[in-house]
């Protein structure tokens, strides 16, 4: 695998995150993100929605962290017999709890389906679904994608950290479930996890390959 070097792209991430926050916080981007609410409302179609609900389980937790992931890692365990095949695991989930609740609770922030006026300002009072900032389904198709990506090796690992991602920003947007932003925060979020997994595990575990054959060492009549 190739080196990581230097921690700009971490830093950078950060940042975005940090400043799409701000932005949000403090209602610079309401404009932006009242005006895709408004195009989505417009151009809701049921045999699209229907798609798009079915193709959002690519980031929903209990499919991707415990069924895919999770199943994965049982799998590892068991063919293994080595509890190092966890860790991915166990990493990914501390990190994604530990960053995701937090900004939702602390955000405070409505969803576009919300008939209040002000559904897309943070910490607001009247608001009757306050886990919208940021998207927890996208952050999850990103880091679990990730972790799965590179514990398998049955295709290739970059499809599976690009595709999904993008099928959630997408759907999870038209459906109203998230504003603009909070997709846009989450991909930051969750692309800063992944680099951060990378370092974590810089050597994908491999523990299914086939071992290569040892050299036949001959002897000397």
């Amino acid at each position: 695998m190739r080196r990581i070097i230097g921690y700009w792209p971490e830093v950078a991430l950060a940042l975005a995150l940090g400043l799409i926050t701000l932005a949000a916080a403090k209602g610079w981007t309401a404009g932006l993100d009242e005006g895709v609410r408004a195009f989505v409302k417009a151009h809701q179609y049921s045999f699209l929605e229907a798609i798009a609900v079915v193709l959002n389980k690519l980031g929903q937790g209990v499919v991707v962290a415990w069924i895919l992931a999770g199943g994965l890692t049982l799998y590892l365990l068991w063919r293994t017999r080595d509890w190092r095949n966890a860790l991915p695991w166990a990493v990914a989930f501390a990190l994604t709890y530990l960053t995701i609740g937090p900004l939702k609770i602390w955000s405070h922030r409505d969803s576009p389906n919300s008939v209040l006026p002000n559904a897309v300002e943070f910490f607001n009072e009247q608001a009757t679904y306050t886990m919208s900032y940021p998207s927890g389904h996208v952050v999850n198709a990103i880091v679990w994608w990730g972790v799965i990506a590179r514990a398998q090796k049955l295709v290739p690992a970059r499809p599976l950290q690009v595709i999904p991602p993008i099928i959630v920003v997408c759907t999870t947007t038209y459906l109203g479930h998230h504003w603009l932003t909070d997709g846009l925060a989450a991909v930051a979020l969750g692309l800063l996890i992944d680099r951060i997994m990378a370092r974590a595990f810089p050597e994908t575990l491999r523990p299914l390959r086939r071992a290569s054959p040892k050299p036949v060492r001959r002897v000397s009549p």
